[in-house]
């Protein structure tokens, strides 16, 4: 790429297509090994509008 051809942008549904993708793999990653997984990740992997919990300290 030349500094003069324009950068694709991502429109929000590209976004989210991406981030269902990585929920998705995370899950399997997460039952693969036999740990759980939060049911926020799974909503994210269907594509319903989420917040992560806050980190516990």
């Amino acid at each position: 790429m030349t500094t003069a051809e324009a950068r694709k942008t991502w429109t929000p549904n590209e976004r989210r297509s991406v981030a269902a993708a990585a929920a998705r793999a995370s899950i399997a990653l997460r039952e693969r090994s036999g740990r759980e997984v939060p049911q926020w990740i799974r909503d994210a992997a269907e594509g319903r509008p989420t917040t992560p919990p806050a980190e516990q300290s």
